[in-house]
């Protein structure tokens, strides 16, 4: 079972920017009242005309009710907005063009209610892997408005392959000027990322989604770059200490902590190993790891 439904441009473009991928608020106006997905199915983005590709999916976790104000509260700007405000706004012009019976009046956010559809791992796609649902033989009209579901093979799945094995690109790094807001990839790369993890923390455990970032083991050079081995989920400060070579991860997955980090909370982690994926083929790169080995930070003279 895979769905798909038409999905806002701002709405993907902000969460795609952001790098909000996990617990995420696919909401509708109105209640849907979704009862035919179940944990993990996919759920694909159909970017709204004049685009009418599939720009990437999120893996459903789960449906509720909730009011307006009730939605802003738990889920933040992972609503796919910059601001409460800017939610409400939504809300209140999509009801003013389609809804008789609320519409054209002010809504009550805290009686109002709308639909929550809860994804996480989910991945925005770089516009060059854009699908078109025909090409695949999926059929989506455009007629549709709401959701459609697909209980046949889903074919989208085949462009999922990756290398089983993750090679150091060797290529030099794409220059500033070439890089967007957000990296080539980056939107599919914390997808993966947060899956192989199961939306934890490897070093600390943190699951909060606003503080869980995808780390590049060896640094960013072009799209080659964004494959699993290359990865790892680093809550926001364990990711900092880790670029700037104030923690490294040896080949057995040990973490090592620099003796120029003085705070008693980071060394408690010295010699403790990483969480690991379930998956092996997604382990990261031992070879990627121990390439930040002579990049390490330590006291001079200490050996660690």
């Amino acid at each position: 079972m895979f769905a798909i439904s038409p999905t806002d441009k701002d709405w993907y473009n902000y969460l795609k920017q952001n790098q909000f991928n996990s617990y995420i608020n696919f909401w509708t106006p109105t209640p849907w009242n979704i009862s035919r997905l179940k944990e993990g199915n996919r759920l694909y983005f159909m970017l709204k005309s004049p685009i009418r590709k599939i720009g990437g999916f999120g893996e459903f976790v789960e449906y509720k009710n909730m009011t307006a104000e009730a939605a802003w509260n738990e889920f933040g700007y992972r609503n796919g907005r910059e601001s409460k405000a800017d939610f409400l706004n939504g809300i209140q012009k999509y009801i003013d063009k389609n809804s008789d019976k609320y519409g054209k009046r002010l809504l009550n956010s805290f009686s109002y209610q709308i639909g929550c559809i809860v994804l996480k791992n989910c991945q925005f796609w770089d516009e060059e892997y854009y699908k078109l649902p025909a090409e695949y033989n999926i059929e989506f009209a455009n007629q549709v408005v709401t959701i459609k579901y697909y209980e046949e093979y889903d074919s989208f799945l085949q462009s999922d392959f990756e290398n089983d094995s993750f090679d150091l690109v060797q290529e030099p790094r794409e220059r500033k000027k070439q890089l967007t807001n957000i990296r080539n990839g980056q939107g599919a790369f914390k997808g993966k990322i947060l899956k192989a993890y199961r939306n934890a923390c490897c070093v600390t455990g943190e699951t909060i989604p606003e503080l869980l970032e995808a780390a590049h083991i060896q640094q960013y050079k072009s799209k080659t770059s964004n494959h699993v081995q290359n990865g790892l989920l680093l809550r926001v400060d364990i990711h900092r200490l880790f670029d700037n070579n104030l923690i490294f991860i040896d080949g057995d997955y040990v973490i090592h902590v620099s003796d120029l980090v003085g705070n008693e909370y980071y060394k408690r982690f010295d010699g403790k190993k990483i969480t690991l994926p379930d998956i092996e083929s997604e382990y990261p790169s031992t070879e990627a790891l121990e390439l930040k080995r002579e990049e390490f930070r330590k006291e001079y003279g200490n050996s660690k």
